[in-house]
Order: C-alpha cells, then sequence, then structure tokens
C-alpha cells in the first residue's frame, strides 16, 4: 500500500496545475481555481493520507503509478 504523503509536495502539484490554496478550517485545506468545484482535503502532522491523494491525482487526470 503506498505511503501517506508531504503536504509541501502536494501543495506544489496543485499549485502547478493552477490552484491555490484560498483558506484553511481547522485541518482541512481548501484549494480553488476559477470555475471548478474546491479540492479540500485534511492534513496531519504535514502528511496527507493516501486515499486523498489519489484523489487528487485524478481531479488532475495524473495517472497512476504501479
Amino acid at each position: 500500500m503506498p505511503s501517506d504523503v508531504r503536504f509541501t509536495v502536494i501543495r506544489k502539484l496543485l499549485e502547478s496545475h493552477g490552484w491555490e490554496l484560498s483558506r484553511i478550517k481547522g485541518s482541512h485545506h481548501i484549494f480553488t481555481r476559477e470555475g471548478e468545484w474546491p479540492i479540500v482535503f485534511p492534513v496531519h502532522r504535514q502528511q496527507v493520507k493516501y486515499v486523498y491523494v489519489r484523489k487528487i491525482k485524478e481531479k488532475l487526470e495524473i495517472p497512476e503509478e504501479d
């Protein structure tokens, strides 16, 4: 099973695709982009669980690595 990913890596990935961190509410980080539904995921101990990473990659249309 793939491991969790550091938030800084996910943030850079999202920002490189035109998303920006609009706000943080508790542990939930909310990224927005004009004309798109927001991407929301929790961050704990500066880590993002892989289940959310997979969903973010699907949204950005990045192929899954084996």
